[in-house]
């Protein structure tokens, strides 16, 4: 019986891929997806000059289906990259999370849109598919600069503390000779994959803030499942460093 089936079972299994494959590509046609890149710098004056930090983050955005006969197909939003990490000298650092608001909540994914107001976009219509076209850099202030957090220690997750993107509250937490200088937001090319996901083409995503913050690593685990408090309040988590 064994005998007699496989051939035919083997039929079918090479009959499915190909049609598997034409579905993927069918629905990867309807289900359009764009990816734009950004670099954050912060710079800041500090007594021993000016010091700055920055990261490149992605943002792949998928559209959704609700065209051609195939229903409806909810859409999402992905971002890549990690906080920046800014050594300001004298054993202290600053670091923009990847989260914002005065407690670190979520992180908005609309910044770029947001920073560039949408330019270029038709009322009504999703901005994802304009953000590859946008150039040049936006000041990010406000509700659009990322929240700043300073740690007493960098193997202490619990040592952390928001800095207020204000003169006085770089004063209140570094005390005089800081101040919070820009935080800037720069488009960059995305490249053409798979070549951009090796770093020959396109500006690469910036890795490597593990190296520079000891208690990502010790505790991981920890910070992957920290439980929000109410009321809202400040605590480290792991995704306010890394989106992978």
């Amino acid at each position: 019986m064994r005998v007699r089936w496989l051939p035919f079972g083997c039929f079918l299994i090479f009959l499915a891929i190909p049609c598997l494959a034409a579905l993927g590509l069918w629905v990867s046609y309807l289900q359009r997806t764009t990816e734009h890149r950004f670099r954050i710098t912060i710079e800041v004056e500090t007594p021993e000059g000016p010091k700055h930090g920055a990261s490149v983050w992605s943002v792949t955005c998928t559209l959704p289906i609700n065209r051609g006969g195939w229903g409806f197909m909810t859409g999402g939003t992905r971002v890549v990259g990690e906080a920046i990490f800014i050594d300001l000298g004298q054993g202290r650092n600053l670091m923009g999370l990847m989260a914002h608001g005065p407690t670190a909540e979520g992180l908005n994914s609309d910044i770029a849109a947001d920073a560039f107001q949408r330019e270029g976009v038709p009322k009504n219509q999703p901005w994802c598919p304009y953000a590859p076209k946008w150039n040049g850099f936006r000041l990010l202030r406000g509700n659009l600069t990322p929240t700043l957090a300073t740690f007493a220690d960098l193997n202490d997750p619990a040592s952390g503390r928001v800095v207020p993107a204000t003169d006085v509250g770089f004063y209140s937490i570094f005390g005089p000779g800081y101040r919070l200088e820009s935080v800037i937001l720069e488009m960059v090319t995305v490249g053409v994959w798979p070549l951009n996901l090796i770093g020959l083409w396109g500006t690469p995503i910036t890795h490597g803030i593990e190296q520079q913050i000891p208690f990502l690593v010790s505790h991981r685990e920890q910070l992957r499942n920290v439980q929000r408090n109410m009321p809202p309040r400040f605590q480290t988590g792991f995704m306010q460093f890394v989106h992978e």
